[in-house]
């Protein structure tokens, strides 16, 4: 066995039924960057344990395999019952490795994780230079505790080291470690984030990290100040895409793509002289209210089939309340524009802020109803921790369970504990006076491969009758 310091990373599923799931992208992001830096000294493996049947007894051998020194937990939010079922069960598999954690849950929640389960490191953030650090001072013998961006238990409680700075040059960071995966483990069948698919090879892309706007609900992992990758990078990661493992559709996730305008088109004229026959989605969400007709025209040409367009309610107090500020009527200008030009449309929208009124929730719905949509996702409000949301929902509900910061799609929530009003009623019923038959009809019309839409949507329909 080499010398490499052996590192395993853990993707950590939900308990959800039919979980939507892509490529661990940020997991192939530290890989690559550690790869980068540290070369042959560090021996990187992956078990994404969303994509296994038997996962105890997979996560058991790969333990075995592996025999890592490092174990890296990622893990979402409403994921969270992953640590309390499976962290003893590490420990008992590999008693002598170091166990870390992090991504957006491990951000907003290092104490409680730490506390609760024998985790020990959090990476707090953007986390490419924290954890090269802390694998380095793990080889050379040196004091993890120095490294910058991370928290650890103390005999006084939890310490939150100094914070690690963010990486301004995102084009120093190498891409993703995809050889890592087998895209064809997540090209299946499986239900995925946007939803839509036009063609079976697909990938999710990152162009930018970070957004400006102030929303009370954001976890703010990546920062207030937009850093972007050059135009030229992030379109030499779709051609290697594209002509490495054929992949044909493209989902970009950044926070705010439309924010810079020319760089946007940039990136849009080099997709299309490049010669690449490409599909592209926003699962993510775009911001509505600064596209222009111009913008949705060369992102059609650039292979757009939809937008997604994140809007969470249509009353102007619940805007200005969460720092949204979204102009709804041009939003919805640019629905009925886009629509016209044959794209896919989508929105989010988000019901249950604290303090809301009934009034203003129906409001959000009749907004999505009378828009031009072709689509719609109503999502129960979760005041995740560490959030300014947290802070305004504790005003209304002194304790909160993790059971209401862990499901966008529940039938109980914190606006329910609080109220007693049934916001997953609501829910419910503005996904079936949304989805009327004639929007159905129209919406089936223009989605591609309709007979994979099919399924999901029976499935979807399945789960919300169940709420």
């Amino acid at each position: 066995m080499s010398n490499a310091i052996r590192i395993l990373f853990v993707k950590t599923y939900g308990y959800a039924p039919n979980q939507a799931f892509d490529v661990p992208l940020g997991v192939l992001y530290l890989s690559g960057y550690l790869k980068k830096n540290l070369g042959s000294k560090v021996d990187v493996s992956l078990i994404d344990l969303r994509i296994i049947t038997d996962k105890h007894q997979a996560l058991k051998k790969k333990l075995r395999e592996v025999k890592p020194h490092i174990i890296g937990i990622s893990t979402l939010a409403f994921e969270h019952q992953f640590l309390s079922d499976n962290v003893e069960f590490i420990k008992a598999h590999a008693p002598d490795a170091l166990l870390i954690i992090g991504g957006p849950y491990a951000t907003s929640n290092a104490e409680s994780i730490l506390s609760e389960n024998r985790i020990d490191y959090a990476i707090i953030g953007e986390g490419e230079k924290s954890l090269l650090k802390l694998v380095e001072a793990f080889a050379k013998g040196g004091d993890i505790r120095q490294v910058k961006g991370i928290a650890y238990k103390a005999e006084h409680g939890t310490v939150l080291t100094e914070k690690e700075d963010y990486i301004e040059n995102l084009d120093s960071i190498p891409t993703p470690d995809y050889a890592l995966i087998d895209f064809k483990d997540y090209w299946g069948s499986r239900l995925q984030f946007n939803g839509i698919l036009a063609e079976k090879r697909h990938a999710s892309v990152i162009s930018s990290r970070a957004c400006p706007y102030r929303c009370v609900y954001c976890h703010s992992m990546f920062g207030k100040k937009l850093r972007k990758r050059s135009a030229e990078h992030f379109v030499a990661e779709i051609r290697y895409l594209y002509n490495r493992y054929q992949v044909r559709e493209f989902h970009i996730i950044d926070d705010v793509f439309n924010l810079d305008r020319p760089r946007m088109h940039e990136i849009c004229n080099k997709i299309i002289q490049s010669g690449m026959t490409i599909k592209i989605a926003f699962p993510n969400g775009l911001r509505g209210d600064i596209l222009e007709y111009e913008d949705i025209l060369i992102l059609k040409k650039a292979g757009a089939y939809m937008l997604t367009l994140a809007i969470e309610s249509g009353a102007a107090r619940i805007q200005t309340l969460i720092r949204k500020h979204l102009n709804i009527a041009k939003v919805m200008d640019n629905i009925a524009f886009a629509e016209k030009q044959g794209l896919i449309t989508r929105g989010f929208f988000m019901l249950g802020f604290p303090g809301e009124e009934i009034a203003e929730m129906k409001l959000t719905v009749q907004t999505a109803i009378q828009s031009k949509l072709s689509m719609a996702s109503f999502f129960v409000v979760v005041p995740f921790e560490n959030t300014e949301l947290h802070d305004m929902a504790k005003k209304h509900l002194d304790v909160m369970d993790k059971d209401l910061t862990g499901s966008y799609q529940s039938s109980t929530s914190f606006y329910e504990k609080a109220t007693g009003y049934k916001v997953g009623r609501l829910q419910k019923m503005a996904y079936l006076r949304f989805y009327s038959p004639l929007r159905l009809i129209r919406v089936f019309l223009k989605i591609p491969r309709k007979s994979y839409q099919i399924s999901k949507w029976f499935w979807f329909a399945f789960d919300l009758l169940r709420l």
